[in-house]
């Protein structure tokens, strides 16, 4: 039996940012570009498999029904934002069992430098 696709989910937010740098989850980590602004930001969260993207005001929130799809998202958003140049790199925090986290599922290389192994 074929898997149902990722369920997006898309919606309009007022102001910048920074409210879901505050407001998300503790348990999301946020996806580092060249490109993060006021209007720009990616999170994402290995527990509950969930890519969320604010961009000039458009929300999408992506969830993910496996780690392998998860993965799959995060690979999708780490090819966009290189064609650029621009992937920086997952930032976990400063708790070392959220970048361990990150590397249960292979995502290890995603960590932005200087993350501790």
């Amino acid at each position: 039996m074929q898997s149902l696709p990722m369920k997006r989910h898309e919606e309009r937010a007022e102001g910048d940012r920074y409210q879901f740098d505050w407001g998300l989850c503790r348990d999301f980590a946020q996806v580092n570009t060249s490109e993060d602004a006021a209007w720009y930001g990616i999170w994402a969260c290995p527990q509950r498999l969930i890519v969320f993207t604010f961009a000039e005001g458009d929300c999408v929130t992506v969830e993910c029904d496996t780690a392998t799809e998860f993965c799959a998202e995060l690979e999708r958003v780490r090819c966009f934002a290189d064609r650029q140049g621009r992937f920086l790199g997952v930032d976990p925090g400063s708790d070392p069992s959220k970048a361990d986290q990150w590397r249960a599922l292979g995502l290890g290389d995603l960590l932005a430098h200087g993350v501790p192994a």
